[in-house]
C-alpha cells in the first residue's frame, strides 16, 4: 500500500534527539531548556503535517467567459500579471475610492487638478473592448512603479460558476466559493515586461493595492498567470502585501474538503476494512510509548443536526468504545468544533485509521488510497 505523505521531519527530530541526549547525559542549562522546549513544538508542528494527508491542488479557471479570451486573457499569449477578487456582491469602486485605496496601500500622492501629474487615477475604455465586456468598468493608475488598470465588473468571473465549480473542483470549500460569486475586481500590470523579475516587482504592488480594496465581500483570490485559485481569508492580506505574493497559492487556505459519494463502492470497501481491522490499531496503539502515540491518528464522522463532516482526531486515549483525542482539521460547515479542540467520538462514527510501521512504513489510510486513485 503506497500513501502519499511528506518526508519524514528528520531535521527537528535529529535536533530534538540531541538534547534529550544531552540532558540524560549533563543536563543542560537555562538556554538548552529553551532550546529544548523550541525543538519539542518545531517536532510536533512538522509531524502534524507529516501526517495530514497531502493538499490537493488548486483549481485552474479559465479566463472570463466560456471561450477562452477575456478581460484578463492577454491577445498576444503573453503571461497576464494580474490578481482577481471574486466578490460576494458587486464593488462599489470608483475614481475616487481606487485613488484612496493606492495612496494607502503604496503612500503615493495624487495632485489634485493637475493634468499634467505624472501620477493619476482615471477611467477609460479599452480600445479592443467587446460588446460583452460592457459590464466591466476599467480604470487607469499611473505611479513610480509602473502603469496598472483596475478592471471591476459586476457579473461572474466565470460563466455559469455553479455548474463550472461542481463539475470541476473537488474541494468543497472552494467550489462554494466559487459557485457564490456574482462579481470580480482585478488589478492588472498594463505595460508588462519581458523579464521576469519586473513581473515579480510588479505582483508585489498589485498584492498590495489589491489588498486595500479587501473586505468581507471576497471570496476567493484568482491568478490568471497561475491559474490558481484559492478561498480568501484575512490572514492572506500579510501574504498578499509581503515580498511573495504569489506564496498564497502554494497551499490551500484551508484543509480541503473531499465530498465522495454516499454509495461509492471502494470507499465503503476502504471503511469496512478500517472498521474490520480496528483492534489491530488498538493493539498497536495500547503497546506504543508517548512519543510514537503523537503519529497514531483516525479519521471520524462529526455531526451536528443534519450536517457531518469526516476530519482527523490525534488519538490520546481509546476507552468504553470512545476515542478521544485532538482534532487536526477546521470543519467547513460544523461549527461546534474547531482544530486544537480535545473530542471524543463513539466508536461507530469510525471511519479510517493509521499509525506507523516499524520499518518506518505507514499502516491503514484505506480511504485515502480511494481519494488518491480519484484524483487521477
Amino acid at each position: 500500500m503506497s500513501l502519499r505523505f511528506r518526508s519524514f521531519p528528520f531535521l527537528s527530530s535529529i535536533l530534538l534527539g540531541c538534547l534529550v541526549v544531552r540532558l540524560v547525559v549533563s543536563g543542560l542549562s537555562g538556554w538548552g531548556v529553551a532550546a529544548l522546549v523550541v525543538a519539542t513544538i518545531w517536532f510536533a508542528i512538522d509531524l502534524v503535517r507529516w501526517l495530514m494527508p497531502p493538499a490537493s491542488k488548486k483549481t485552474p479557471l479559465p479566463p472570463h467567459g466560456s471561450k477562452g479570451a477575456g478581460p484578463d486573457a492577454d491577445p498576444l499569449g503573453e503571461p497576464l500579471v494580474s490578481l482577481v477578487f471574486f466578490l460576494s456582491e458587486a464593488s462599489r469602486a470608483d475614481e475616487s475610492s481606487i485613488r484612496g485605496c493606492v495612496s494607502h496601500a503604496l503612500g503615493v500622492r495624487f495632485p489634485v487638478d493637475d493634468p499634467d501629474s505624472a501620477t493619476f487615477v482615471m477611467p477609460f475604455s479599452p480600445p479592443d473592448a467587446r460588446k460583452n465586456e460592457a459590464h466591466i468598468r476599467h480604470f487607469m493608475i499611473r505611479i513610480p512603479d509602473g502603469v496598472f488598470a483596475v478592471l471591476v465588473s459586476d457579473r461572474p468571473y466565470i460563466e455559469n460558476p455553479r455548474e463550472f465549480a461542481k463539475s470541476s473542483i473537488r474541494d468543497k470549500r472552494l467550489r462554494s466559493a466559487v459557485e457564490k460569486h456574482v462579481a470580480w475586481i482585478s488589478v492588472d500590470l498594463m505595460d508588462a515586461a519581458a523579464d521576469l523579475e519586473s513581473n515579480r516587482r510588479a505582483y508585489r504592488v498589485i498584492g498590495k493595492i489589491l489588498a486595500s480594496m479587501a473586505g468581507p465581500d471576497c471570496l476567493a483570490i484568482y491568478c490568471p498567470e497561475l491559474q490558481r485559485c484559492n478561498e480568501f481569508d484575512p490572514g492572506l492580506i500579510e501574504t498578499l502585501c509581503g515580498d511573495h505574493p504569489l506564496g498564497l497559492f502554494d497551499e490551500p487556505t484551508f484543509e480541503p474538503v473531499i465530498e465522495i459519494a454516499d454509495n461509492h463502492p471502494k470507499m465503503a470497501e476502504a471503511v469496512r476494512e478500517a472498521v474490520n481491522r480496528w483492534p489491530e490499531f488498538v493493539a498497536a496503539f495500547e503497546v506504543s510509548n508517548a512519543l510514537q502515540r503523537e503519529r497514531f491518528i483516525v479519521k471520524a464522522e462529526f455531526r451536528e443536526g443534519r450536517k457531518s463532516e469526516f476530519m482527523w482526531v490525534s488519538v490520546r486515549e481509546i476507552r468504553d468504545g470512545e476515542i478521544s483525542g485532538i482534532l487536526m482539521n477546521d470543519p467547513h460547515e460544523l461549527l461546534e468544533v474547531h482544530r486544537g479542540a480535545r473530542v471524543s467520538i463513539p466508536l461507530d462514527r469510525l471511519n479510517d485509521w493509521i499509525y506507523p510501521g516499524r520499518d518506518g512504513s505507514h499502516i491503514g489510510g484505506f480511504t485515502l488510497d480511494v481519494l488518491a486513485d480519484d484524483e487521477e
